[in-house]
């Protein structure tokens, strides 16, 4: 069986965000490559869905950048990098973030993140990360291996 855990989201600002990556506003941003890793920009879309989390990623690469287009709100679901989800107290570190349109993310390396995803209809992603993410993608699975699936709540 499944339960809840429920995160209430925080707004977007650097400070609470710093243990994660860096807010992109104003000023300088740091982007970071390991190995033989390059960068790669796509737009990614997508549709709105239950603020429900069931899984989380991670990159040891390269670090990742998201900026949500058109200045539309997110959410985005962060756990710090020394969680390994072996067991379910990690969990209890699980944060998330409302992104309010006016700002983006660069996710440090390691950083476990899910999203960010519309609060409203649709959005549409600038991504910037490794070419080769597909190898370099650890997954923490929440609901298969430890019964927990997180529900934000705004």
């Amino acid at each position: 069986m499944t339960s809840i855990r429920r995160v209430r989201a925080e707004p977007l600002t650097e400070e609470a965000f710093a243990p994660y990556g860096q807010v992109i506003a104003r000023g300088d941003m740091v982007m970071e490559l390991r190995g033989e890793e390059v960068f790669h920009l796509n737009v990614l879309h997508y549709d709105y869905r239950p603020l429900r989390c069931d899984h989380l990623n991670r990159h040891h690469r390269a670090t990742q950048a998201l900026v949500a287009l058109a200045g539309k709100p997110t959410l985005l679901v962060v756990a710090p990098s020394d969680a390994e989800f072996s067991d379910a107290a990690d969990l209890d570190r699980v944060q998330a973030f409302v992104c309010d349109g006016t700002a983006g993310v660069n996710l440090a390396l390691g950083t476990w993140h899910w999203g960010p995803y519309p609060i409203h209809e649709y959005v549409d992603l600038v991504n910037v990360q490794g070419r080769y993410f597909d190898t370099d993608n650890e997954v923490a699975y929440l609901e298969r291996d430890h019964g927990v699936v997180v529900e934000v709540v705004l």
